[in-house]
């Protein structure tokens, strides 16, 4: 059954990550992703060169750090340093998952394309403070259930360095649902909980996280229109409660 489903997951179209999910499912958490710059007429499979940067948001001054970025190597996360000037080759068909662990920063984490359009993209980290929230939408679900499925692993190991590295910070772990939910509230919160009980599996103390559920309160598109939107409501997002 493993092996079905990581066929089914790793079926990816021009390197897209894609999970065949029944359209009729109401609870579905893969949809097939796709590039917004594979229409019109400047499609194109060469490479997109790329220069990735790193700076603090607050003093804006420039920064070298490390990205587990996966999408580079279809087959398993990549560690990759960044200063100021890391120029990538990057697939422009591909969606690229990034995340940054850096001690006294909030965890930064984002899923892009590579736009043909941008030749530069600086990530701006946040300095920790108590309040700041981010969501993590490398965490992901089997369809219709509260199950971790496999590719949440980097984020998941992210997120327990993360709260490594910064000893004092305490973590709520706040899960959000999409409005064709039957139970927005109820499923938000024990898929927030299956993230919790992975930490706690991993060594993580139980006292330094706490569980939310949001149902759909705060989604990121409130009348969606693509089953992009409809996913990117159902996430899992981090708020720092102590510093």
């Amino acid at each position: 059954m493993f092996e079905q489903r990581c066929t089914c997951l790793r079926g990816w179209l021009f390197g897209l990550f894609f999970c065949a999910a029944s359209a009729g499912s109401s609870h579905a958490q893969f949809v097939v992703e796709r590039s917004p710059w594979l229409d019109g007429e400047a499609i194109t499979e060469e490479p997109v060169e790329q220069t990735w940067a790193v700076a603090n948001n607050l003093t804006s001054e420039p920064m070298r750090t490390e990205f587990t970025v996966e999408g580079i190597n279809p087959r398993k996360p990549v560690r990759l340093k960044v200063n100021e000037d890391t120029t990538l080759k990057l697939a422009p068909y591909r969606r690229y998952s990034r995340l940054c662990v850096e001690p006294d920063f909030m965890l930064y984490a984002d899923c892009i394309f590579a736009d043909p359009a941008v030749p530069a993209d600086t990530v701006r980290l946040d300095p920790l403070a108590v309040g700041l929230e981010s969501a993590l939408p490398a965490i992901e679900f089997m369809p219709g259930s509260e199950e971790l499925y496999f590719t949440s692993v980097p984020a998941l190991e992210a997120l327990k360095k993360f709260i490594e590295v910064n000893p004092t910070v305490a973590v709520a772990i706040i899960g959000h649902e999409a409005e064709d939910a039957l139970s927005p509230e109820r499923s938000s919160r024990n898929r927030a909980r299956a993230v919790f009980q992975y930490l706690v599996a991993s060594g993580v103390d139980s006292e330094r996280l706490t569980v939310e559920g949001r149902g759909t309160v705060n989604r990121l598109y409130p009348n969606p229109k693509t089953p992009e939107e409809v996913e990117a409501n159902r996430r899992i997002s981090i708020r720092i409660t102590n510093y």
